[in-house]
């Protein structure tokens, strides 16, 4: 069992039933076999129920039309079965896509189905109702953090998107609304959920988590050694500049993060990177990015430079010249970089916009 105290929260309930009623979207072919046949159904059902999910992305008993009445009303009765909901969508020019997505309590999420120019597909799912760590140019947190999600509220939206496009993506990132590491029990069972072999059976080595840098968490997933990228929000060559843009209990020094990337590494041997916002005037210059360089160098880490796509604050992009200079910076010093192209730059489809926009139900915290 990981223990991960650093945030105790209520997870959400199912159309306002008991938590502890469990999700249909994780429930596993022994499980439901189990079930079926306390319920005096015949064993063969759950082999259709599980073949419903996991080939046909349903989770809701009433679209399962191969099953009887009476084994819907059980089904029901006994799951959360689909509980996730699309309030809005907003397209992109490049075929990207933006769901705003409600929960049976009322609270809106964020996924985004994600294409590439070579017709690749990339889903990107939340782990929770807003993000407690607040980065300051950051829109998820903007508006508080509420809850965790549960891992069926995780696995939904990964079948909600293969809905929408009809197959299985290419790829998955942890890198919507939330601190992935800070909801890692349940983010743990969503994944192994995806990616079980009998199941979904999505790759693990597809995935990519992307923290903000909770070294707890990072050394929690080197423990568990699964073949899952990891992805850091670095944003600053040296502690005081994170400083200024990660605020509050969640930041670890830089330090303490690479230790734990080198864990995580060692144990997986799966690619790491560190993710960059440039924002102009704060981390942008050419000795910030020497100072990234010498890190990357040290955590043997690729670096993914993410220009501002501004969410009605107090920070800026920095100009196309400025961009380059940095990218070029990093090249000179022998740092793999890439500098990603933002999906929905001229919406509000990056992320945490599309719920703020739609406004949200409640602060918590």
């Amino acid at each position: 069992m990981i223990e991960m105290t650093a945030l105790k929260t209520t997870s959400g309930t199912c159309a306002s039933e008991s938590a502890d009623k469990p999700f249909l979207a994780v429930a596993a072919l022994e499980k439901l076999t189990d079930f079926i046949k306390s319920s005096g159904e015949s064993s063969y059902r759950a082999g259709q129920i599980y073949n419903w999910i996991v080939k046909k992305y349903v989770t809701d008993p009433k679209e399962m039309t191969n099953l009887s009445a009476s084994v819907k009303e059980k089904l029901n009765q006994h799951f959360c079965c689909g509980t996730v909901r699309i309030e809005k969508e907003e397209d992109c020019a490049d075929g990207s896509r933006k769901l705003l997505i409600s929960l049976p309590d009322g609270e809106m999420i964020e996924c985004a189905i994600l294409s590439a120019l070579d017709g690749r597909i990339t889903f990107c799912l939340s782990t929770q109702v807003g993000c407690p760590v607040r980065c300051a140019f950051c829109a998820s947190g903007a508006a508080g953090f509420v809850r965790n999600l549960q891992a069926g509220e995780i696995v939904e939206q990964y079948l909600l998107c293969c809905r929408l496009t009809g197959k299985a993506p290419d790829n998955v990132v942890i890198m919507g609304i939330g601190e992935p590491l800070l909801n890692l029990n349940n983010l743990i069972e969503a994944l192994e959920t995806i990616c079980n072999p009998d199941g979904i059976a999505l790759a693990a080595r597809r995935v990519t988590i992307s923290t903000s840098g909770w070294s707890p968490g990072i050394k929690e997933l080197a423990r568990h050694g699964r073949q899952w990228n990891l992805a850091v929000s670095l944003h600053g060559g040296d502690d005081k500049t994170r400083a200024l843009l990660i605020p509050g209990k969640f930041r670890r020094d830089i330090k303490e993060i690479v230790e734990a990337c080198k864990l995580h590494k060692a144990a997986t041997g799966r690619l790491l990177t560190f993710e960059y916002v440039l924002l102009s005037g704060i981390n942008d210059s050419t000795e910030q990015a020497s100072k990234l360089a010498r890190i990357a160098r040290d955590a043997n880490a690729k670096v993914n430079l993410i220009p501002y796509n501004k969410a009605n604050g107090a920070f800026e992009r920095p100009s196309k010249e400025i961009i380059k200079k940095f990218e070029n910076t990093l090249k000179m010093l022998q740092v793999p970089v890439t500098v990603r192209v933002e999906k929905g730059f001229e919406s509000s489809a990056a992320c945490g916009q599309l719920r703020s926009s739609a406004g949200t139900r409640r602060k918590k915290s």
